[in-house]
């Protein structure tokens, strides 16, 4: 080697270093503020044409992003890093739980979401201020939980909030109190002139995007949708009864809640050639799923079947149970009380067997289906749900496993437009992982083998996340 060239190198050499040094103290200006998680096999689940698991690499975290990814042999990290051994571990992109409602779960089930590995939530409606402050709290580090994007309050028909106020006045008062609590702040629309100033005030309040659950009809649904994708804000809704989905989709809608309902839509997309092409229109649009399938154990569950497990405070038959946050166990015994006004023309069963076939269907045109809990509703549990919907995917939507940890890291990322922020492990992203003992992509049951969490670049082990669950949750 000549003489430049040795310079050459040796100049690179120096100024690498001194990158990393300088990068290392802007992350994160404390001592030992860096994490090297070595000898671990990453695993992108983005890639399909080539091998998505690269063996023997060290990852190094500093502040709140990944600085480096190399092979073990060529790696170095600044003195103080800590370092987490990963032979025979396995790195994968944190993951989103994209249907959750915080106002009913509270924020002790913040370290339960990262117990299963769940590092970002989309929440779908409820009192903004109090998940702005739960949000406030995770970032500053004194609350352990995953990233959050909220809506704020849904949009609604306001004569469904009217048929509220009457079915106030002759239920008990301590049910009443829950049902009000339930639907605060909630916005009723009457005609879709109304969409644009509306949305714009949720805009200025600081949402992440816009959900609507009903509209007196399908033009207040488009109105919202239009004047969402004007203001920038994806729009999440549900199947409104007379919705041409194709239609929604091309005003804005990008993503379709809740697979029992699909079939409401108008018109049905019932043959394989209306459905193809449906999933073109979706595709063109960048419109996906969420079909949150994992809440027919509860459609399929008696009242009884559900007291059960709200009273089963020791988890004698679910271990889980006797983490449920206090929160949201007082919105389980609620929703049960209400279950009375949940008026059905079709059985459940029937449902939820033509919703997972139609999810199925688009799936096979190449429509993404992301996963989510529905949390608040009985029989979800924050975390733990979110891995079985993972289960559904794969076992009876006919995704591989692959697909589904796609769907739930950088498809859930690439949704809030986050994709070169999120979703994969590289270099310069947001540091939100989960090392696992065992790989997810050779059976997705695997997903419940942490090892430790890493959120937002704070890493947790497994002993110190069951310690948060139990004292969060106020177990001794």
């Amino acid at each position: 080697m000549n003489l430049f060239r040795l310079l050459r190198f040796s100049v690179l050499g120096l100024l690498s270093a001194l990158l990393m040094a300088v990068s290392s103290t802007r992350a994160d200006p404390r001592a030992g503020g860096c994490i090297a998680i070595t000898h671990v096999s990453v695993v992108d689940p983005s890639r399909t044409a080539v091998q998505p698991v690269t063996p023997d690499q060290s990852v190094l975290i500093c502040g709140d992003r990944i600085l480096s990814i190399a092979t073990s042999k060529k790696a170095h990290f600044p003195r103080g890093a800590r370092i987490v051994e990963g032979r025979g571990k396995y790195l994968i992109p944190g993951l989103w739980d994209m249907h959750v409602h915080l106002f009913a779960a509270g924020e002790s089930s913040a370290p339960q979401f990262l117990l299963y590995g769940v590092t970002g939530v989309r929440d779908c409606g409820g009192p903004l201020a109090l998940v702005q402050d739960m949000r406030a709290r995770i970032v500053a580090g004194t609350l352990a939980g995953p990233r959050i994007k909220a809506a704020g309050p849904a949009l609604e028909s306001q004569h469904f909030l009217d048929e509220i106020q009457q079915i106030l006045t002759k239920i008990p008062p301590d049910l009443a109190r829950a049902l009000r609590e339930a639907v605060q702040g909630r916005i009723g629309l009457e005609t879709p002139a109304e969409a644009q100033p509306q949305v714009d005030k949720l805009k200025a309040s600081g949402v992440d995007f816009i959900k609507v659950r009903n509209a007196e009809s399908p033009e207040i649904v488009y109105a919202i949708a239009k004047a969402a994708r004007r203001d920038g804000l994806p729009l999440a809704g549900h199947v409104i009864h007379g919705v041409d989905l194709a239609e929604a989709s091309a005003a804005g809608q990008t993503s379709i809640e809740h697979d029992e309902d699909y079939f409401d839509s108008n018109p049905p997309p019932v043959t394989p050639e209306q459905q193809a092409t449906l999933a073109s229109v979706f595709l063109r649009n960048g419109t996906v799923f969420v079909p949150t399938i994992v809440t027919g154990r509860l459609r399929l569950a008696s009242d009884a079947q559900v007291q059960a497990a709200i009273d089963d405070a020791e988890g004698s038959t679910d271990p889980i149970r006797r983490y449920l946050p206090p929160e949201l166990l007082h919105f389980w015994k609620t929703s049960v009380s209400l279950s009375q006004f949940d008026e059905r023309e079709e059985p459940w069963d029937k449902k939820l067997q033509k919703g997972k076939s139609f999810v199925r269907a688009m799936h096979n045109n190449g429509v993404p289906s992301l996963p989510g809990t529905d949390l608040g509703v009985p029989l979800m549990y924050p975390g733990e749900s979110l891995l079985e919907e993972l289960q559904i995917f794969v076992d009876e939507i006919g995704m591989t496993p692959r697909e589904a940890l796609e769907s739930a890291t950088i498809l859930s990322a690439r949704w809030f437009n986050m994709q070169d922020q999120l979703g994969t492990i590289a270099v310069g992203k947001l540091a939100d992982a989960v090392l696992l003992d065992a790989s997810p992509l050779d059976d997705i049951r695997n997903m419940h083998k942490i090892s430790a969490v890493v959120a937002n670049g704070r890493l947790y082990d497994r002993a110190e996340l069951e310690r948060l669950v139990a004292q969060a949750a106020q177990v001794p």
